[in-house]
């Protein structure tokens, strides 16, 4: 088997030779396309019906004559086909040959101010309440749970740990009636010469005048000086205690 010879092959990588007819067969393909659109165009073209003129009747309008007896007759004629046909030369039957009457409800009235109704007489209510009379129920005075002094009793004034440092724990304070000493209690500032710049009440009694007994004896309590500048506070509460025997 003999061996082909590479002579015989081409050189060139890219087939410059083969020629390209794809654009001819566009161009057939777009005349065989506007051909059958041609057809197409052809085919379903669109026809307009063709109308025919209507023949139009002149009407003419005759005018009839009553006192013709020729024309009365065709008038008589015409109306017993159509009993909607009148003539306006017959005279209007009497009112008294009409079937219906119209008789309207108003006729006859006459338009009158109405007369106006008289006040009914008051009523005299009986008052349930007035201005003066309360409506609310009397409040009950609150009772307060009071502490009896025993007879051979004494109030004392009992003073923090903070002012106990610098005085007595307890002092007497006679001429006053305390009842609730469990509810009062102040809060004094001791200044460093000893005497108490403010006593302010914590909680207080109902009663003014005792309250300002208790202020005043608390004012007038001493306490030994200090060299601290500062202000000492404590609080001071009040109790009753028995007096020892003699």
């Amino acid at each position: 088997m003999s061996a082909k010879s590479h002579h015989d092959e081409p050189a060139l990588i890219f087939a410059w030779g083969v020629r390209d007819h794809s654009t001819w067969h566009l161009f057939a393909a777009l005349l065989l396309l506007m051909a059958a659109m041609a057809g197409f165009f052809f085919i379903f073209r669109i026809v307009h019906p063709v109308t025919q003129p209507l023949p139009v009747t002149p009407q003419h309008v005759i005018s009839l004559d009553p006192n013709n007896p020729a024309e009365l007759a065709l008038i008589h004629r015409a109306q017993d086909r159509s009993f909607a046909l009148l003539c306006d030369s017959e005279p209007a039957p009497p009112a008294e040959a009409r079937g219906l009457v119209f008789l309207p409800s108003f006729a006859g009235h006459q338009i009158k101010l109405r007369e106006l109704d008289a006040s009914p007489a008051a009523i005299q209510q009986p008052r349930l309440f007035t201005a003066a009379a309360g409506v609310l129920p009397p409040v009950p005075h609150r009772v307060a749970s009071s502490v009896v002094a025993p007879p051979a009793a004494q109030l004392r004034a009992f003073m923090s740990s903070a002012l106990a440092k610098r005085g007595p724990a307890s002092v007497e304070l006679s001429g006053i009636r305390l009842t609730q000493p469990s509810r009062v209690q102040f809060r004094v500032g001791v200044g460093s010469a000893g005497q108490i710049i403010t006593a302010l009440p914590l909680s207080s009694v109902d009663d003014a005048e005792i309250m300002q007994q208790l202020h005043a004896a608390v004012l007038s309590l001493r306490f030994s000086p200090s060299d601290a500048k500062n202000v000492d506070w404590g609080e001071i509460s009040f109790r009753w205690v028995e007096a020892p025997p003699p």
